[in-house]
């Protein structure tokens, strides 16, 4: 098995608040990632605070006021604290207050930082090694008859896809990936990851630019393998089309074998396959390259860009046009995280202030938390709420762009959120978020 970078987690309650021993335990939790300083500041990081009420980042200073390089609480404003020990040192902070880092003027929880920090594999396990072609044919043939092979020529992340296919009783005689041809379902797909392809649209306008007159194509896929959009040479196109490598078609591995989209969803990672690697027979005079698109909010899989061409046309460096591809479509994708965060800040202003008794939530348009006041916590106790109040907290009912019915949203509400009052959060007219009142018991 091929070691995958992990990012570690907090559990933390909506009533917790910051206090040394909490902020040791999380340089505990998160040493050795982009979590804490030494792990990021090599990428600008800088180590903050932010308020969940105000939605102010603080940048880390000692008392003196001098910028720290680490997360010192000392250096705070005297409103945010809530009690001090009696030598006149923080003892707690007021709930709400999250430590993380900024980056040109964005925070990013340790979770968010962590991610965005994670070390890639080596590149001896991401790459294949096209002279070991013939080799790898006759190890798939001994493993297609009974899963006998030489494991000391099978990349740990091939076998472990070929050992998925085989539990799903694929067929390796396979000719080609299956369809979606209705065009209104793919119009449908579309619609459902319309923020996904208008951070990718640029990427791979000037990715179709840089292969003009190439043997291969550039795709987007989600993150069940659906193939979204497809830049290349008509050319390309007809000869990709005869195993449904173009839009509409569907490269889970479930339904596809092992092939760099699919494999690269599964294992999360970026993934290079050339030729026999393939699991399915018609695919493997291919060889494909791709990387996971990641969510800048929460981490989660959007989906995958790949890069793919005939076996004679094997580029060692398609891995790498992939890995960049994909990092700079998640730039954009969190260019316009950010800027929903900073709408909803700026049109709460004025709202925060005119509700003095009440709990509030603000939610962006996909229903990711951006404030929260003091009553909030208090608040979300009383109901019973399994609800972090942190940047990276997600409710999918409040999603305004999800295309849901009234049933599918009913179920997806949560019972906390079911009596509250919401009301639209506006910024020149333009709905950019939902405001939650929580009613507090005296």
């Amino acid at each position: 098995m091929s070691a995958k970078p992990t990012i570690a987690t907090t559990d933390r309650s909506v009533r917790t608040q910051l206090t040394p021993s909490v902020l040791q335990q999380e340089n505990e939790i998160f040493r050795g990632s982009g979590g804490v300083s030494e792990g990021n500041r090599a990428l600008g990081f800088k180590p903050a605070f932010y308020d969940m009420e105000t939605g102010i980042s603080y940048v880390s200073r000692f008392a003196n006021g001098m910028e720290a390089p680490m997360h010192v609480l000392d250096g705070l404003p005297d409103e945010l604290v809530e009690s001090r020990q009696a030598n006149g040192n923080v003892a707690a902070f007021k709930p709400g207050i999250i430590s993380g880092f900024v980056q040109n003027d964005h925070f990013y929880t340790r979770e968010q930082a962590a991610l965005a920090t994670a070390q890639l594999l080596a590149r001896t396990q991401m790459l294949s090694n096209p002279l070991q072609h013939n080799d790898l044919l006759a190890a798939w043939e001994r493993f297609v008859l009974d899963q006998d092979y030489p494991t000391n020529l099978i990349r740990p992340v091939v076998e472990d896809s070929w050992r998925r296919c085989h539990q799903f009783e694929l067929d390796p005689e396979l000719r080609h990936a299956p369809i979606i041809s209705d065009k209104s379902q793919l119009e449908y797909s579309h619609f459902l990851h319309s923020d996904l392809l208008n951070a990718a649209r640029p990427i791979l306008k000037r990715a179709e630019e840089h292969l003009y007159r190439s043997d291969s194509l550039i795709l987007l896929a989600d993150a069940s393998g659906l193939i979204l959009d497809v830049r290349a040479d008509e050319h390309v196109i007809t000869s990709a089309g005869n195993i449904n490598l173009i839009e509409g078609g569907v490269w889970s591995e479930e339904v596809a074998g092992t092939n760099a989209i699919g494999t690269a969803l599964a294992a999360a990672e970026p993934v290079q396959l050339y030729g026999a690697e393939h699991f399915c027979a018609g695919i493997k005079h291919w060889t494909c390259s791709a990387d996971v698109i990641r969510d800048p909010h929460d981490g989660m899989i959007l989906g995958a860009v790949d890069l793919s061409g005939l076996t004679d046309a094997y580029q060692s460096n398609a891995l790498d046009f992939a890995i960049m591809a994909a990092r700079l479509i998640e730039t954009n994708l969190a260019s316009d995280y950010f800027r929903s965060r900073e709408r909803v800040i700026e049109a709460t202003k004025t709202m925060f202030d005119g509700w003095k008794n009440e709990g509030l939530l603000a939610f962006d348009r996909r229903g990711r938390l951006v404030k929260a006041n003091q009553f909030a916590h208090r608040a979300l106790e009383e109901l019973g709420a399994d609800l972090l109040i942190t940047p990276q907290c997600r409710v999918p009912a409040l999603d305004l762009d999800a295309p849901s019915s009234a049933e599918s949203i009913a179920s997806i509400t949560p019972e906390w959120l079911k009596t509250p009052l919401r009301l639209p959060i506006k910024l020149k007219d333009v709905e950019v978020g939902t405001l939650v009142v929580l009613s507090v018991h005296d």
